[in-house]
């Protein structure tokens, strides 16, 4: 083990000793006109291949119709084309000069004719949708338009691929960062968005899904700057708010970018969770909570990036995330009931402050020398979170007096991490082999304590990690097929420490091998895509902590250090047809991760909540996506069904096999005046691993979207939920003797977002980041 660290970072330290080259290739530049000579922004120039007329590379025209871009050799026919104009072909010079469209006059009514290519497609190993020239650029935010991508949800709270849980997220084929990233884009910045729902070697076992997020291209010096104020209202009247500034100024190689944000949110959590314990009699806990959250943070990065050429740059990133003020408060009634009789009422109110700070650096080297492509990225993460909490509690048992206690505990986290990833590409028989290595060493340092000091043990652990790995992919093109292999290698060395002290049967050490394999072809308007990937989950640091922390008098929260990662081995298989889309996949899981209730103490009304393994299990899912155009009507439906065989012990009927159904219908009507949306979720009662949905649920959102000043000015009203009809009702079983009843109400929100940009260009950094899979169980 020590010896591959050794030669991993060995091979990290190769971009600093080598000398950039000149990219084989040529460069096209030039101007896309009307017929009065004036530029037009927003053109795509296209380089094709000859004979079949293949897309090679591409990009678009800047707000004053200027391209400029690298060409390969086999790019020799330039297509230029635009919404409103004529396609215009031209053979491949360099200098194109200038190139003029004329106004395409095919109309139907107030609408112009459109390709007839489909929104989504089948590329390699993801289902690319083209988002520019549709109604989704309209859709507003990255979080609006995410959740219109077939097989992709996504709400404030986390995005989702369906059957394939989280994605990992990447932007220009950069790494995610932090969610602020997404969020300073909107949707007319986007070109297309890819989904892989089993991804190669080159990502992280950890990563079940990817989405690949490719901003619109664009050429143009000077300043540019994105301003974005919005508002939300809230049940009750709470509301929240968040200014955002992107600046961009650009000079010959020279790219320096920055972003500033900040936010204000009030949120309300009332909810009901009624604890139920079969023993010799039945023991009912009723729980009736309502809770507050507030908090304002900061926001900054700044990035800077200096390009050799078109195939070298270099460059580097700082960002600051600083939440000086979150607080929390809320109050929960409770009673224990045993056998109808009622033993014992209970009232609790807690205050919670939490500060917290996170620091992030990285620096990159984007290349090419001789035939390989070289990518190098060196991050160092540091974060830091300190937590207090009061609790006032008032017990009374039935038949004496009151009891009132008060608990107050301290939390502090600190995390630090140093990672570096290497990743060369060559190309070998035809195809592309691609092969590197990524090392990160992170350690997290927990304090906890409680007073009074005989409620719990204080606590004082470190736990230490280093991840290795390496990977080998290889991708070949056979004619209309496409063939994607590679192999992934991980070692994990896991050490805990508890009060300095090394906790031998608590420390890990896991080598792990993740084959893939992925087939794809396109015949014409046809597509076929089949897939096989093997993941794993691996816990969280907080989730593998030795502490228990205290929540009121009835529910203690803790960690296990003896939880294992999950793995699984996933088949996918997906099939499109111009606007039909097919998609299915099969998981076998090896011990699921699940949240456990067992007693605590002697006392069986209170219990400890932490995660332990499952039971290996088997689901599958399938979904039917179909978007026609009629008109200005631009509906999309979505029909999926997730199905999943989970062995459990309950307490009477076991309903954890039940299916669970999505049924989508979106409805955009792009009207002259303005933009109308209006899109519907329903989902039927069904079984997600220990947790079981019990009642159906139905959520409505409607936006109205309006552009001024040829889109540099945007307006957009939102209302979320707008019959308040998405309940939650979840029922979680524990085995055979325990189970939580849990609802939440459905809340209204309406939002309105105002935007002014001019200039706006994608960043030109190509840092990728390292240890993104540590950073996310930080």
């Amino acid at each position: 083990m020590t010896k591959i660290r050794v030669d991993i970072k060995r091979m990290m330290l190769l971009p600093a000793t080598l000398m950039t080259l000149t990219a084989a290739g040529q460069n096209v530049s030039g101007q896309v006109v009307d017929a009065h000579g004036k530029g037009i922004p927003y053109i795509n120039v296209v380089a094709l291949s000859l004979p079949d007329s293949s897309y090679v590379t591409g990009v678009m025209t800047d707000s004053i119709g200027r391209f400029g871009f690298d060409v390969p050799p086999e790019g020799r026919l330039l297509r230029v084309s635009g919404v409103g104009y004529k396609t215009v072909y031209a053979d491949r010079t360099g200098n194109e000069g200038r190139i003029c469209l004329q106004e395409d006059t095919q109309m139907l009514g107030e609408l112009v004719v459109r390709s007839r290519m489909p929104k989504t497609r089948l590329k390699g190993d993801a289902m690319v949708t083209n988002v520019v020239g549709t109604v989704l650029e309209t859709a507003g935010s990255m979080e609006d338009l995410l959740d219109r991508i077939p097989n992709v949800s996504a709400n404030s709270e986390k995005i989702e691929v369906f059957g394939r849980g989280e994605p990992e997220i990447y932007i220009n084929g950069r790494k995610m960062l932090d969610k602020v990233e997404l969020e300073r884009l909107s949707s007319d910045n986007i070109k297309s968005v890819e989904v892989v729902t089993n991804p190669g070697a080159r990502y992280g076992a950890s990563v079940k899904s990817v989405i690949r997020i490719t901003t619109k291209k664009a050429v143009g010096e000077g300043f540019g700057f994105d301003n974005r104020l919005s508002g939300e209202l809230k049940e009750r009247g709470y509301a929240s708010g968040q200014e955002r500034i992107n600046m961009n100024w650009r000079s010959g190689g020279l790219d320096i970018g920055g972003t500033f944000n900040i936010s204000r949110e009030n949120r309300l959590d009332p909810k009901r969770i009624d604890q139920i314990t079969y023993i010799d009699k039945t023991l009912m806990q009723p729980n009736e909570i309502d809770q507050v959250y507030k908090n304002t943070d900061f926001y900054g990065r700044l990035a800077l990036n200096y390009s050799f050429d078109n195939k070298n740059s270099l460059g580097f990133s700082f960002m600051s995330y600083r939440e000086p003020w979150y607080k929390a408060c809320g109050y929960m009634n409770s009673e224990v009931i045993k056998d109808n009789i009622l033993l014992e009422k209970l009232k609790s109110y807690y205050n919670a402050d939490i500060q917290a700070t996170v620091l992030q650096g990285n620096v990159y080297y984007v290349g090419k020398i001789w035939n390989f492509d070289i990518e190098f990225n060196t991050d160092w993460y540091w974060n830091k979170s300190v937590k207090n909490m009061s609790t006032k509690e008032t017990y009374q048992e039935t038949g004496l007096e009151p009891v009132t206690q008060q608990v107050s505990t301290l939390s502090d986290d600190l995390n630090n991490l140093v990672a570096s990833k290497l990743v060369l590409t060559s190309p070998l028989f035809g195809g592309t082999l691609s092969f590197g290595g990524e090392y990160s060493y992170s350690v997290r340092k927990t304090l906890y304590g409680v007073l009074p000091a005989d409620v719990l043990e204080d606590d004082k652990s470190r736990i230490e990690e280093g991840m290795a790995s390496a990977f080998v992919e290889y991708v070949r093109h056979f004619g209309p097929f496409s063939m994607q292999a590679g192999v992934r290698y991980e070692n994990v060395d896991f050490d805990y420490y508890d009060d300095g002290v090394y906790v031998g049967e608590q420390s890990r050490v896991f080598n792990n091998v993740f084959p893939s394999l992925s087939l794809s072809g396109m015949f014409g308007d046809f597509g076929v895509q089949l897939g096989y990937a093997s993941d794993i989950s691996r816990p969280s640091y907080n989730q593998l902590r030795s502490n228990i922390n205290y929540d009121n008098r009835y529910t203690y929260e803790g960690g296990n250090p003896f939880l294992l990662p999950s793995r699984s081995n996933n088949v996918n298989l997906a099939l499109t047809y111009k606007w039909i889309m097919l998609n299915a996949g099969w998981s076998h899981v090896i011990d699921p991760i699940i949240q456990n209730s067992e007693p605590y103490g002697d006392d069986p009304s209170v219990v400890l909540f932490r995660q332990v393994n499952g039971e290996s299990y088997d689901k599958m899912y399938a979904s039917l996506n179909i978007s026609p155009t009629f008109g200005v009507w631009h509906p999309s439906l979505m029909l999926g069904v997730q199905k999943q065989w989970f062995a459990m012990q309950v307490h009477g009927h076991n309903p954890l096999d039940n299916p669970v159904g999505t049924f989508r219908f979106d409805n955009t009507l792009d009207t002259k005046i303005c933009r109308i949306s209006l899109n519907m979720r329903y989902t039927t009662r069904g079984g997600d691993e220990n947790v079981y949905m019990r009642k159906p649920s139905f959520r409505a959102d409607m936006s109205l979207y309006k552009a001024f000043m040829q889109d540099r000015l945007t307006v957009q009203l939102q209302v979320k939920d707008l019959f308040k009809t998405s309940r939650q009702r979840l029922t979680m079983f524990y085995g055979s003797m325990r189970e939580t009843l849990w609802g939440a109400p459905a809340q209204r929100r309406v939002s309105l977002t105002v935007r002014y940009k001019f200039n706006v260009d994608k960043s030109k950094y190509k840092g990728t980041g390292a240890g993104q899979s540590q950073k996310s169980r930080m």
